[in-house]
């Protein structure tokens, strides 16, 4: 039966370390003792001790317990159960390590109606481990889990269940199939669940190789704790070394960056009992010293470069982790993803430095990391870095400084800047600065000041950003109350008609929302701005021509759905003649010609960054058939899309070859 709906046994003593020997008069003798009878509590303490003193070291066995469970409580991401089979259908679980909340694979499963098929998986594995007395592994629709029984069953039907998880990081290609598998839909981003879907997959740990065989010789070991009388009283020592030598170095718990830059004053830092790293500290971050100085990293795509939001998601995440690897071998260095488009970095440059020289060595260390990225995956970053602080203080000052500088990298046209270069503090931000920022922008506007605008805006979102702290919904508040303002304000001055306004506004307005990140919100705002400065400058030749302006835009975001020449006018407020020659002397061509364009366009991206077929890539673009969309291409590009695929795959394996 599949979790959430399983019974959770509270009769277990997971807790009882040390269970009575079996097979013996000790084993099932009632706990009585005559001598402690009359006892004093203070008495029967000390009684006890002795006991303890005599049966073997319980300092140890604390200790054991404490470090086996130090390595689950560190790695939340992967659940770790204990599961109890009746050797049918079933199965009694207790969580070891789960938070209550995580969405997992298995939640999407339930929901698209694939328990049953889970439960056969379940009853299948389970028959495997018991049978060989042996850990399995598994895979369901693209997602890994173990079970591994445990030997002091002689049933074998007590087992450790691990998952879900990868066993390689994902692509769009392996998205879409787990996608397909789980669904039997195609993936499109304008999908809310598919997109929840997407970020779910994300964030599911992938093991290597290395990494599942030390869990299994892990698991042996916590078996050999919990179920045996014998264990080895210096088992910690065994998992300290498989710790030190395989999980801090192929799997490292990185959430010690978010714990010291939180905002959550009341949350201590990693450092905060000893004022000091810990030797096991230092182990598992990887560093020396204790962290001064925050950075922030975010890729930074061509704004000509076609990506699909999940694309982009893909892109994001690959960067995320292989920057996070790299610079846990960079000195006194750690990383951890920065929500799902960039990377949060802490660092500190050596002690004894003087303040220009520490600059120094803290660009040359963003610059490494920037050079990697784009060696690796061809993207160019911006670097934020944030202010230096004494050792052992919360670094969510910098930490905050350094997103705000991230973000003004992109405003300013810079790759890197430090905290200190951009101009504007927090402390010295009034409230009536933006609003003057706000009402220079929309002045600008009225008097379709095109390089004004463009000005003004910059500084609009930079102030913006000063004052929202990094808090996106603070951010995506003001955008959206600036937008209406231009929005009503063109309306009044040139007679625009209240459907063709209200339709602008729900248009910009929801692309602004669903806007994932800050730089998304920033990229979008300004993006709607663009086109609202088009509907300003071109107002005074009259509404039609904002009504089509209105109407191209439609075109290009429902491109996929079946439009029609006679509803597209109908909703441009045109008859169909009327319509046909204004969208001529607009485009230079016809509505189905443009829109064939759009709808190539679109296969184009898809054949190049996908392995879909061509009558799937026909049903998202759009297309009736593959034969229309075979048509369409050929029309467009002079070749079929297979041949433009194969070409597309022949350059790409020229510049691989050549790079070599």
């Amino acid at each position: 039966m599949a979790r959430g709906f399983t019974n959770f046994s509270v009769s277990w003593r997971f807790c009882q370390l040390k269970p009575p020997p079996p097979n013996t008069e000790e084993s099932v003798a009632p706990m009585k003792n005559e001598a402690f009878e009359d006892s004093t509590p203070a008495d029967l303490s000390r009684a006890l001790l002795q006991k303890a003193r005599v049966k073997g070291d319980w300092l140890e066995r604390i200790n054991n317990y404490y470090w086996v469970n130090n390595l689950l409580r560190l790695h939340q991401e992967l659940p770790f159960w204990i599961l109890h089979w009746d050797g049918k259908k079933d199965l009694t679980w207790m969580d070891l390590n789960e938070v209550v909340g995580r969405i997992q694979p298995f939640h999407f499963e339930i929901h698209f109606g694939k328990e049953a098929k889970r439960d056969d998986y379940y009853w299948d594995s389970l028959k495997r481990a018991a049978r060989d007395r042996e850990f399995v592994l598994g895979d369901l629709m693209g997602f890994s889990d173990f079970f591994f029984p445990l030997p002091a069953d002689p049933k074998g039907r007590t087992f450790f269940y691990g998952g879900q998880f990868l066993t390689e990081e994902l692509d769009w290609d392996g998205i879409a199939w787990r996608w397909r598998e789980l669904t039997g839909q195609l993936p499109a981003s304008a999908n809310p669940d598919f997109m929840r879907f997407v970020r779910m997959a994300l964030r599911i740990p992938v093991i290597e190789p290395q990494v599942l065989k030390a869990i299994e010789e892990f698991l042996g070991l916590f078996s050999e704790l919990v179920s045996t009388d014998h264990a080895d009283v210096r088992l910690h020592e065994r998992v300290k070394k498989l710790k030190r030598e395989v999980f801090d170095r192929a799997w490292p718990n990185n959430d010690w960056v978010d714990r010291a830059t939180s905002s959550e004053k009341f949350l201590l830092t990693p450092w905060y009992h000893e004022g000091k790293l810990e030797d096991w500290r230092s182990e598992e971050m990887g560093i020396c010293r204790l962290p001064t100085t925050a950075m922030t990293l975010m890729p930074v795509y061509p704004k000509n470069q076609t990506l699909d939001p999940v694309q982009t998601m893909v892109k994001n995440a690959q960067i995320q982790r292989a920057c996070i690897r790299f610079a846990s071998q960079m000195p006194e260095t750690g990383a951890n993803r920065l929500q799902d488009y960039g990377v949060s970095i802490l660092t500190s440059a050596a002690p004894g430095k003087s303040a220009a020289r520490a600059k120094l060595e803290l660009r040359e260390r963003a610059q490494k990391l920037q050079q990697f990225v784009k060696e690796t995956f061809d993207v160019t970053t911006v670097v934020g870095i944030g202010r230096t602080l004494p050792p052992g203080e919360p670094l969510y000052p910098s930490h905050n400084d350094a997103v705000l500088a991230l973000h003004l990298c992109v405003q300013l046209e810079k790759d890197i800047l430090f905290y200190d270069e951009k101009g504007s503090t927090k402390e010295g931000m009034r409230y009536s600065l933006l609003n003057r920022a706000a009402a220079d922008l929309s002045d600008a506007f009225d008097r379709v000041a095109m390089d004004e605008i463009k000005l003004a805006s910059d500084q609009y979102v930079r102030l913006v950003l000063v004052w929202s702290a990094e808090r996106i919904e603070v951010v995506r508040s003001q955008f959206l109350a600036m937008l209406f303002q231009l929005i009503k304000n063109i309306q009044k001055r040139h007679l625009l008609r209240n459907e063709v306004a209200e339709h602008l506004a729900d248009d910009l307005s929801q692309k602004l929302e669903e806007a994932p990140s800050v730089y998304r919100v920033i990229e979008t705002f300004k993006d709607a701005l663009s086109r609202l400065s088009v509907f300003a400058s071109r107002a005074l030749e009259g509404p039609k021509s904002m009504r089509l302006d209105t109407t191209l835009q439609y075109l290009k975001d429902n491109f996929a759905e079946p439009l029609r020449l006679t509803s597209v006018a109908r909703k441009a407020g045109f008859s169909v003649p009327a319509f046909s020659r204004i969208f001529k002397q607009a485009t230079g061509t016809s509505f189905l010609v443009y829109l064939r364009n759009i709808r190539v366009e679109h296969a184009k991206m898809l054949l190049r960054t996908t392995t879909l077929s061509a009558e799937q890539i026909a049903q998202a673009c759009g297309f009736q058939s593959q034969h229309h969309l075979i048509r369409s291409f050929k029309k467009v590009t002079k070749s079929t899309p297979g041949n433009y695929r194969k070409d597309v795959q022949t350059r790409a394996t020229r510049a691989s070859g050549a790079q070599e």
